[in-house]
């Protein structure tokens, strides 16, 4: 297997998350999924196929409708920021699929370079508690980035055992 295998998986995984995310709401009549909850971890929906993707926003994501895109009228199973981080992190993973398991991106820089773009998001989600501003495309950008960092330390992490694949 090679060095960065695990990183094309787990991007396959999260870019059917990302299709699912925006197919979804398609497949159901407009203004079918509204006015959801908001609170992580309760669940408003089943596992059914058509209702998967709600069922995992209700897990993992807090889902405020202010914080969320609207597709065909219905609110996203996740908020900006999650889609961004999902997004940003599947891209990552691609385009760092050829340097897994080569110096130096196997060294501590990648991890410090990762930590960074993911503090981005943080920082850009301490802004908006503090000075309460409400622009998702704002929240969606910082998801990129965080993702990208993500995408590091995970990139970095899975492709430990082939360090030094492809020196020569």
């Amino acid at each position: 297997m090679r060095a960065g295998t695990p990183g094309i998986l787990i991007a396959a995984f999260l870019f059917t998350v990302l299709a699912l995310i925006a197919a979804v709401p398609m497949a159901y009549p407009a203004g079918t999924f509204v006015s959801l909850d908001g609170t992580t971890g309760v669940m408003d929906h089943g596992w059914s196929a058509g209702q998967f993707i709600y069922a995992l926003g209700d897990m993992f994501c807090h889902q405020q409708t202010e914080r969320s895109f609207m597709v065909n009228g219905s609110q996203t199973a996740f908020c900006a920021r999650d889609i961004g981080l999902i997004a940003g992190c599947a891209s990552g993973l691609l385009l760092t699929y050829g340097h897994a398991g080569k110096r130096p991106f196997t060294e501590r820089k990648t991890m410090y370079a990762g930590s960074i773009l993911i503090s981005v998001m943080a920082a850009e989600w301490a802004a908006g508690a503090v000075l309460g501003y409400d622009w998702d495309i704002l929240r969606f950008a910082a998801g990129i980035i965080g993702g990208a960092g993500i995408a590091m330390v995970i990139q970095n992490i899975a492709s430990e055992p082939w360090k030094g694949e492809g020196e020569s």
